[in-house]
């Protein structure tokens, strides 16, 4: 059960019960076959629902880096007595912008319900970082979430390349089951011819040279069984992984089930695909591009800005304008700021002054100093490495490039013996057919001849298919380009 059947097993959405006669098997193309081999791939089912999550979340880190609102009421303290309900809350309205500096603005206020209602606090600030890595950071958050998109999606292309090369890897393994019956038949006929010449010989039958080349006729046979019994069993799982079922005994002409329709298929050049996509050279050079961005975004500098006005600021007891500035070099960090006081609140009888209010911070960490110089080692370090990696990838693609060009000389060099011999044979089994008609010689010595014609029509399948899988082997070693997404 050779090619033919394989291919037909491949059915991609069909829902057949194949019944195999005698001699005749309505079988499907070898391209429904495939589409059926690879629909009932469940490592490929599983790869699809991956790349849909790896899509969602891009989409959230993109709404996570992209522009925030807040709103809230803050703490809402409620005080009930039997002379009045008193209530106390304060509000903000906050808005960011990661990719712009982190760019932020917050309104803020703080709402007093007594006797009387009395709004307090009330702030207009802005907010950006001067000296930062946030948009870097940002930068690289996303295109590590876009990453883990292309990947996944590369992923589900590779695993479509590897079920095709295991569906006709199977395929070819069903055809030289049925070649290695072929042969075992071809041996079956000589011994069968060498058999009936001991009979013309007149050896009596219980002399050891008619026992013996008796004894090789049945041995063939028993073997053929055996062959005919195993593939018989190979070829009903493999069509079962494509979704049919099938009967098939050992009357089954063996060559309706060789595909007819598998045609050589002009072969890859694998120099004509970019370097910059070999897989290991572009995953080299995509880890060395995100960790270079990471060590640059690793900073141990910053300095950032705000600036707002406050409405009755109880710090001052007026209105002012309110400005800070927040800086961190190594281990030392360092925070000012100043509200200057605007129409200072005379109405009160607790007026305080109309100076201005300054906040000042420091810390330090010695340690921290320390630490940032063994990362910045570690950092010289894993780059070395990052860039010995490339090297190793591209001196990978050199030996990829001639052991594929080997190989591909190989195939053609088949390809053409394949057809010098099919071509041969073809000739021959006219003459052998014409013969044998006339009488001039024996069914043996023709469906031998017809025999090793079949075999050289199921190598020279098998050399397609191997072209095929050659071809899928190159198109692996390569990711898609996407440049443009």
């Amino acid at each position: 059960m050779g090619k033919k059947k394989l291919l037909i097993i491949a059915t991609a959405i069909a829902a057949f019960t194949f019944k195999a006669a005698s001699e005749n098997l309505a079988l499907p193309d070898t391209t429904e076959l495939l589409l059926s081999y690879i629909e009932n791939d469940s490592e490929l089912k599983n790869l699809t629902i991956a790349a849909k999550k790896a899509a969602l979340f891009y989409d959230s880190t993109r709404i996570d880096k992209g522009f925030d609102i807040t709103i809230a009421s803050g703490t809402i303290n409620i005080e009930l007595s039997d002379d009045n309900t008193k209530v106390s809350a304060k509000p903000s309205v906050q808005a960011k912008l990661p990719q712009a500096s982190n760019l932020s603005a917050e309104v803020s206020t703080k709402i007093d319900s007594s006797d009387n209602q009395k709004v307090s606090d009330t702030s207009i600030s802005l907010g950006i970082d001067i000296i930062s890595s946030s948009n870097l950071t940002n930068k690289i958050s996303l295109l590590k979430a876009k990453r883990s998109v292309i990947e996944a999606e590369r992923k589900l292309e590779k695993r479509v390349l590897n079920a095709e090369k295991e569906f006709y890897s199977e395929l070819k393994q069903l055809l030289s089951s049925i070649n290695s019956i072929m042969k075992s038949e071809e041996q079956l006929y000589s011994d069968t011819i060498d058999f009936e010449a001991v009979k013309v010989q007149g050896f009596s039958t219980v002399s050891s040279t008619y026992r013996k080349a008796q004894l090789k006729v049945i041995t063939d046979q028993h073997d053929i069984e055996s062959s005919l019994h195993s593939f018989i069993h190979d070829c009903v799982v493999f069509y079962k992984k494509c979704g049919f079922d099938i009967q098939i005994d050992e009357k089954t002409d063996l060559m309706t089930l060789v595909p007819t329709d598998i045609e050589y298929i002009t072969t890859l050049n694998i120099t004509d695909f970019d370097k910059s996509l070999y897989n290991a050279i572009e995953s080299a050079e995509w880890t060395y591009k995100i960790n270079s961005m990471e060590r640059k975004a690793n900073k141990n500098y910053s300095l950032s800005a705000n600036a707002g006005y406050t409405i009755d600021n109880s710090a001052t007891n007026s209105d002012s304008v309110d400005a800070g500035l927040t800086g961190t070099l190594g281990g030392l960090k360092l925070g000012a700021g100043v509200s200057l006081p605007v129409n200072q609140n005379e109405d009160s009888a607790n007026s305080k002054s109309s100076s201005p209010a300054i906040k000042l911070s420091l810390s330090l960490n010695p340690n921290t100093f320390r630490k940032n110089s063994i990362t910045k080692k570690q950092n010289a370090l894993t780059e070395e490495q990052e860039l010995l990696a490339i090297q190793a990838a591209e001196s990978d693609y050199e030996t990829t490039i001639v052991e594929h060009h080997q190989k591909l000389d190989t195939l053609l060099w088949d390809k053409k013996t394949c057809q010098e011999n099919l071509s041969l044979y073809e000739e021959l089994e006219k003459d052998m057919a014409q013969l044998f008609k006339q009488g001039f010689i024996s069914e043996s010595d023709y469906l031998s001849t017809k025999t090793t014609l079949n075999s050289c029509i199921i190598k020279k399948v098998m050399n397609q298919i191997d072209l095929i899988i050659y071809n899928d082997d190159v198109a692996a070693n390569f990711v898609r380009n996407t440049d443009g997404e």
